[in-house]
């Protein structure tokens, strides 16, 4: 995909044989790739997750990820607990186009 096409808070999905991996644009910009599950009931990210400021979150049950795949949850009061991460992948943009470098 052209790294232009993917514009904030989009998230795009990578279809594989090994497994799905989503790709999206925080609000400052980065780009992130990472497992398409989440982890805590194995909801696909492509089709229930939305992407807030620097992280993504499971509209499930309201887990969340960070660029690294830290997994937290925030509670009513604001309190921030640690739940499963989830998998990441190297991505990189060469001439103009995304590359994900996931394990064979």
């Amino acid at each position: 995909m052209a790294a232009e096409e993917l514009i904030t808070g989009q998230i795009v999905t990578v279809k594989r044989d090994e497994g799905d991996v989503i790709v999206w644009r925080t609000t400052a910009g980065q780009v992130v790739a990472c497992d398409s599950r989440c982890p805590h009931q194995w909801a696909h990210l492509g089709n229930s997750g939305a992407v807030d400021g620097e992280e993504i979150v499971c509209l499930s049950h309201f887990w969340r990820f960070d660029r690294e795949g830290t997994g937290s949850k925030l509670s009513a009061s604001g309190r921030r607990d640690e739940k499963s991460p989830i998998d990441t992948f190297e991505i990189r943009e060469v001439a103009g186009r995304l590359e994900i470098a996931v394990p064979d």
